[in-house]
């Protein structure tokens, strides 16, 4: 299938999906390994090549305040757009489609109306890189009542955001890797992904971000205290997650230490209204709580719900407005 988003400029196609804006010659194909230049035009690889296709629970993206306690249909394709030694999904993430399979959109839709999901996401991989197909699942979901959304590096370029947005896109949790320092060792740059997280917040999008803290990289006050800073300057409501990481791929550093997950968020609710940790079950900072009052808003476990105190997306004690999309 041609690629949208790409223009161009006398021997080469110059992709537009993302932060990078690959200048592709005939025949070679972009960073990603899935856009590829033919005969002058820009081909995606990666269209319904589907990794992963399930019904999953939001909480796990994580999203704490988007629609808690429902399930979204979640699917990812291959590669990625960043280079991160510590990668999580690696498997997927360091791989070209494995496979010449395509599962046509309408079967991602029918899919979760038949597991009475109520969304859509595009996660585990770099989503960005299926965005084709994104276009094509978030309208026909849209038609259908479900609501879209997806985990991403935030490396997207502006007008490929826009362009998701038009197509249905409701919610974005965006991965801050860390400070400058962290993207020059991934290959990219800070102020690209914090570009993106403004304008998702001036479409109106629901957004949410989360911070992998790894050790010894971005794992230190400052990174924390910077991050932080940054996202009140854009929106103050905009929850943070804070998240455990483990060792994988290339990287063999001990898990993240929980007495800085404990004080990342302690520093973050200085100036955020709502800060989280994720991959450590059963810990008090799973829930959510009133910033105003205190009051306990949502129980969690992990991935699941227990309890949800929130009345017409207002705490039920003070009655102060709570960030999120609800029920």
């Amino acid at each position: 299938m041609e690629a949208r988003l790409y223009r161009k400029l006398r021997e080469k196609c110059i992709c537009q999906l993302c932060w990078r804006f690959c200048k592709i010659g005939e025949g070679q194909k972009g960073f990603c390994n899935v856009r590829v230049v033919k005969e002058g035009r820009l081909y995606t690889l990666s269209y319904g090549k589907l990794s992963y296709l399930e019904s999953r629970p939001v909480e796990i993206k994580p999203f704490f305040h988007f629609l808690p306690g429902s399930t979204s249909m979640t699917f990812s394709g291959y590669s990625c757009n960043l280079n991160c030694p510590w990668c999580q999904n690696w498997q997927i993430s360091r791989s070209p489609p494995l496979h010449e399979k395509t599962v046509p959109a309408e079967a991602v839709v029918e899919k979760a109306l038949r597991y009475g999901d109520e969304s859509t996401c595009a996660s585990l991989n770099e989503p960005t890189l299926l965005f084709e197909y994104l276009l094509d699942v978030f309208s026909l979901a849209k038609e259908r009542g479900l609501k879209n959304t997806m985990v991403s590096n935030g490396y997207m370029s502006v007008m490929a955001l826009r362009e998701l947005k038009k197509a249905g896109l409701d919610a974005i949790n965006i991965d801050v890797k860390g400070d400058d320092r962290t993207y020059e060792l991934i290959g990219g740059k800070a102020e690209h992904v914090w570009r993106v997280i403004k304008e998702a917040e001036r479409l109106g999008l629901h957004v949410e971000v989360v911070c992998l803290l790894v050790t010894g990289v971005s794992d230190s006050e400052e990174v924390v205290k910077e991050n932080a800073d940054k996202l009140a300057k854009i929106n103050p409501e905009i929850p943070i997650h804070f998240t455990r990481y483990f060792p994988a791929y290339m990287f063999t550093a001990p898990p993240t230490d929980v007495e800085k997950l404990e004080r990342a968020v302690e520093i973050a609710r200085r100036e955020l209204s709502h800060a989280y940790i994720g991959n450590l079950p059963g810990h008090r900072y799973e829930n959510t709580y009133c910033p105003e009052c205190g009051e306990l808003l949502i129980r969690r476990y992990h991935v699941r719900v227990f309890e949800k105190r929130i009345a017409d997306g207002c705490c039920p004690k003070c009655g102060r407005r709570i960030y999120g999309i609800w029920k």
